[in-house]
């Protein structure tokens, strides 16, 4: 029988191979760093009106309509501890629009139809003060929609003013329509 010598030059290189290799090392993990992350969503109501300018074609004695309805998207961020958002329109006195000259047309003789609903006339108070005002909508707030928004077309003012019984004389006549919501 004839002795090899092939298989053990073979397995001698194999223990020689393996007493050169390094053991393998378990792994070596770092200490932990945490990182606080702070976020606030701040309380807002956001309105906007798709147009700045309602023009009348006034008449001596009766109603006149405007020439657009202003549409406003109100949307809002806020605490699930509110109740309801409501949309106010008013004006800042008694004098809905003048002519500068000491002719004027009262907060009573302009209304609002709001969303294609019965006619509202500007008589009543809001938060910010006088009685010159109406309520657009008033909104529920719940967890689900405290972040949320009005119908997507938003809400429809058309605006009228009735010059009946008021005698004016004939003139340029502006005033300011002022939107504000506010969150209960």
């Amino acid at each position: 029988m004839r002795f090899s010598h092939k298989p053990w030059i073979v397995l001698s290189a194999l223990v020689l191979a393996f007493a050169f290799v390094p053991a393998s090392q378990a792994q070596v993990n770092s200490n932990v760093a945490n990182v606080t992350l702070n976020a606030t969503l701040a309380e807002s109501i956001t309105i906007g009106a798709s147009t700045g300018v309602v023009t009348f074609a006034l008449v001596p004695n009766g109603p006149a309509n405007g020439n657009v309805p202003v549409v406003v998207n109100t949307s809002w961020a806020l605490a699930k501890t509110r109740t309801n958002v409501k949309l106010y329109a008013y004006f800042a006195s008694g004098n809905a629009l003048t002519d500068g000259a000491g002719d004027n047309i009262p907060n009573t003789s302009v209304s609002a139809k709001i969303n294609g609903g019965a006619s509202t006339v500007f008589n009543t108070g809001t938060p910010y003060g006088g009685n010159f005002g109406l309520t657009v909508f008033t909104q529920a707030i719940t967890a689900a929609n405290a972040n949320g928004s009005r119908p997507p077309a938003g809400d429809s003012i058309a605006l009228t003013i009735d010059t009946t019984g008021l005698g004016i004389p004939a003139a340029a006549y502006t005033g300011t329509m002022v939107l504000q919501a506010q969150a209960n």
